[in-house]
């Protein structure tokens, strides 16, 4: 690994077992992958559908043309970031054992990876709501635990 990072939670390298590293995996499939490890599937499909129709997009329209469904820091500044149980996030180069074959890792640091998931789960459900959506600017209620 080029640019090992260490767990902002306990310190420890990438490399090594901690509790703290909700996901480690290619940045092509960060997005899919958060989405399947929240098993918000049909949360996600509804806020693609809902924004494809406020853009005014018809059945031409392709997710890749939308940042925040594929790229991993829009993903994560406009579902992730102001989570509870979000740490952190960053990137590292992993080559396994053919450097050739090397590729950017996004890492996803929370102090309690399971209840990461959960709120996002919450937070994909609150977006697709828009009765519910909060103002630009005020806090999401905090839970404690």
């Amino acid at each position: 690994m080029i640019g090992e990072k260490n767990c902002p939670v306990c310190g420890k390298p990438s490399d090594e077992k901690c509790a703290h590293l909700a996901l480690a995996v290619e940045a092509r499939h960060f997005v899919p992958t958060c989405i399947q490890r929240c098993r918000g599937e049909g949360q996600w499909q509804d806020l693609c559908a809902q924004r494809r129709r406020e853009r005014g997009l018809g059945a031409e329209w392709s997710s890749e043309r939308e940042d925040f469904m594929w790229l991993e820091s829009a993903f994560c500044d406009r579902f992730l970031r102001n989570l509870n149980w979000f740490a952190g996030i960053d990137y590292e180069w992993r080559s396994g054992p053919d450097a050739a074959k090397g590729g950017y890792w996004v890492l996803l640091w929370s102090p309690y990876p399971e209840r990461l998931w959960w709120d996002l789960l919450d937070e994909l459900e609150r977006q697709r709501m828009p009765s519910v959506i909060l103002p630009p600017g005020k806090p999401r209620p905090v839970h404690r635990v």
